[in-house]
This record gives structure tokens, sequence and C-alpha cells, in this order.
């Protein structure tokens, strides 16, 4: 049976190794993986309960439109619950966007290197992704990307914090950006780490919608929320514009148990606040040690960091799977000598370090 010629064009997902494969290949008890930028801490207490209390519900159907999520989510950042649309992690909200807008020869705008998800889901629409490099400091060049606009543009991806480099945009220049893009265009800022970024006074996606820009602002639960395992992504946007992917959602995008979660995750302010804290000091901690290796850290609003490692990312990243710690080597994105390193407990970053400190 043939397949259809989009699907053909798409390079299938090459995820990182699990804690399970290594153990067993390398007939190792003890694995930490530092490649998946997950949360070290695990879910909050007041969420493990929420979720516990929900599995006992599990043979009821959830929800259909998340509404308490959304209730909770509203009030946090003091929208409406219609300017709300929950889906099965970020990847799927990013799926529906560009399912929703993307015609054949539409083309999508984003810089790479960034989240491969935006070029998949516009091949498998037929339409045209437009990648613009990176500046030489990893950071998105928003005045090529202006450049690029034609009349073929339908949608703009900012991954801001980006991933992989951990960098972001100042948010005076993607305000004066947005002003610029043609009305026509939607602009979709994927802010899947934005509460790591500690900038006073910096705007966030959802800010520049409130403020009337035509912006729609993705985030997750996966990352500072510790609910990877979950999927609980979302998006926040003008009615007009989530009309058409409420047409396209999945009647039960989220199960019973991540609705639970989620809710009790971002009313936790006091987890979270402790979770910013372990992970700024560690991930100084990590920069500064890597630092004196000899290795180039870049500076990261994440819970990752992006690193020149003076020598091949691969190499490096199997010598160090025999020592029980998975990194993320960037050579899909065509860096060979760099490596995304996650942020971990101080144990095990002390660890890292001196598994690392052995190889090299």
């Amino acid at each position: 049976m043939e397949w259809r010629k989009e699907v053909e064009q798409i390079a299938a997902y090459v995820p990182g190794k699990s804690i399970e494969e290594v153990k067993q290949q390398y007939n190792l008890e003890e694995v930490h993986r530092l490649a998946s930028n997950e949360n070290p801490l695990g879910p909050s207490e007041k969420a493990q309960r929420a979720m516990q209390k929900a599995v006992l519900e599990t043979h009821l159907y959830p929800d259909t439109s998340a509404s308490a999520l959304r209730e909770v989510l509203a009030e946090t950042y003091h929208v409406n619950t219609d300017e709300i649309i929950t889906g099965n992690g970020a990847d799927n909200v990013i799926s529906i966007v560009v399912s929703a807008y993307v015609n054949e020869g539409d083309e999508v705008l984003y810089c790479t290197p960034t989240f491969p998800a935006y070029r998949s889901s516009t091949l498998l629409m037929g339409g045209v992704p437009v990648e613009v490099p990176l500046r030489d400091d990893f950071t998105f060049d928003l005045h090529e990307m202006k450049e690029k606009i034609t009349k073929k543009t339908k949608l703009i991806f900012i991954c801001n914090p980006n991933n992989p480099t951990g960098t972001i945009v100042d948010h005076e220049e993607i305000e004066a950006f947005i002003r610029d893009v043609p009305k026509d265009v939607l602009v979709v800022l994927d802010e899947a780490y934005i509460e790591y970024v500690d900038v006073e006074g910096y705007k966030t996606g959802i800010d520049l919608f409130k403020e009337g820009y035509n912006v729609l602002t993705i985030r997750t639960f996966s990352k500072f929320y510790s609910l990877a395992g979950l999927r609980v992504g979302y998006a926040i946007g003008t009615k007009k514009v989530l009309e058409p992917m409420l047409r396209l959602r999945e009647p039960f995008a989220l199960n019973r148990v991540a609705i639970a979660g989620a809710v009790e995750s971002i009313k936790d302010v006091a987890f979270g606040e402790k979770h910013m804290k372990m992970n700024r000091e560690e991930k100084l901690f990590v920069t500064e040690q890597l630092a004196a290796l000899g290795c180039k850290v870049y500076p990261s609003h994440t819970n990752f960091i992006f690193v020149d490692m003076k020598q091949d990312g691969v190499v490096l990243f199997e010598k160090l799977l025999e020592k029980g710690f998975i990194i993320r080597p960037c050579a899909g994105w065509g860096l060979q000598n760099y490596v995304r390193i996650s942020i971990g407990t101080h144990e095990q970053n002390k660890q890292f370090i001196d598994s690392l400190k052995d190889i090299l």
C-alpha cells in the first residue's frame, strides 16, 4: 500500500534513550536521564493526591472540555475560559494549529535549529517549511524572518525560550516584530519553558495577547509542573483563532488523572517556587563546572543548558551511557559538537560532572 507523499517527507522522530533501555544495555542498576528536560522533583504532593483520587474515577469519561483546568488557567492568567483550548501535550496543540490553518502550498516560517514538530506538522499538511538560521549566538533572527514573509505565509512559530538552545528573544523585539507582521498571518509563541524565564518585566505571549496582538500562545505542564507522563498542553488565543482548532481537537484530549494533576500543579505556588530556586542554583553549578572543563555553555532561560563540548557530542553521549547518564546530543540538528543537558538534582549533577571528568 502506498504512503501519502507528505508522510514520505517526514523523518521519524528519534526519542531520547529510555532509562530502562540503558539499564538493560549496559547492565546498570542506576541510570539518570538528563536528556528530556524533565523536572527531577516529580509532581507536587498536592498534585499527587489529586491524581490518586482521580484514578478511582477512571471508569468514567473525562470532561471533554477540561472545564476545571480551563477555569484555573483563566483565573491564573486573567483571560476568559473560551480563550483557552487544551490538548494532549504541547505537541498535540501544535499539530492542531497547523492542521487548522495550513493548506497545501502555504508557508510556515520559523528559525532553526528549533523544535522539530513545526516542520513535521507543516509537511504533513502539504505546507512549505521556511527555515531561517539562528544567529551566531543561537538567538532568533527576527529581522531575517520578517524578510522571509510572503503572501503565502500562514503561520510563524517562535519557540521562546528556544529548544534546544535555551535562548530567549527580547520581548520588545518580539513586540516590534509582531506589529510588522501582516494581519492575516498568525504568530504562534511556543512557550513550553516560559516559567523558567527569570527576567524582570519580561512580557510573555499571554501578556501580548491581552494587549490585543494577533498571537497564539502554546504552553505545557510537562516541564515546570512535572507532568510529562500525562501529556497536558494548552493554548491561549482569541475565540476566532481557536474556533477551527476546536473542531479538530479530539473529544477526550485530556484524561481525568491529567486534568486533576494539572489543576493542583498550577495552584501549588510554593512547589513552583521551590523548583525554580533549585533549578537556578543547580544550573549555575553545572554551568561553572562545565566552563572549568573548557566547555562553552550558552546562557539558558530553561531547565537545560546548551553546550559546545569542543568534541564529538555523539561519542561523548555514548561514553556517558556506560556510566549511567543520558544526555541529548545535538547532531540531529546539525550541531555535531553540541549537547543539551537537563538540570537534575544536586546529587545527580555532581555525579554527572564527576563522570564527565573521568571521561575527559
